[in-house]
């Protein structure tokens, strides 16, 4: 059953959760602008769905699904995947502030990775989610989510011909 969504309600919710949604966003979508769209579609519709959650963490879940949903959505309809390296743009953006220079080269690798195996990362290795809490997300199989890990670990891997030493496996 929906609630209505009120203008304190959408604030906090929206001061709590767009820096974390942002970062997420970026990563896919790669352009300041698209992302700050994308966003803004992410909470009319948390406004308009109004959904009642059992939880904050069910909650943010919900969020980060529907901005990734729309990312893809924006892509598949744009039919543009920008090319546009990190380095060039981190100056000016928000998501590499404050991070060490290993962070930003991981960054970088994960920047390159095809969605599918993209946004597992995200949710995996920066928003710490179990595989069981990333397949409820996704909406997908727990093994599809492993197999995903399995397969960027590898392409990764593959980017630095560093073995075993780049993406640590989180117990």
């Amino acid at each position: 059953m929906s609630k209505k969504v009120t203008d304190a309600d959408l604030e906090q919710t929206i001061n709590e959760y767009s820096d974390t949604l942002f970062k997420i966003c970026f990563l896919i979508l790669k352009d300041e602008n698209d992302v700050k769209d994308v966003l803004q579609e992410t909470f009319i519709k948390y406004m308009t769905k109004a959904p009642d959650f059992k939880s904050e963490e069910h909650k943010k879940a919900w969020l980060i699904k529907v901005s990734q949903n729309k990312c893809r959505e924006f892509l598949r309809f744009h039919k543009r995947h920008a090319a546009v390296p990190l380095d060039e743009v981190e100056e000016s953006i928000s998501v590499t502030n404050g991070m060490d220079t290993y962070s930003i080269e991981m960054l970088s690798l994960i920047w390159n990775l095809k969605y599918k195996l993209k946004s597992v990362v995200i949710l995996y290795y920066i928003e710490g989610y179990s595989i069981k809490e990333i397949s409820q997300i996704m909406e997908i199989s727990e093994s599809a989510v492993k197999k995903r890990l399995e397969r960027a670990r590898k392409e990764l891997r593959m980017l630095t011909n560093v073995e075993g030493e780049l993406v640590y496996e989180r117990t």
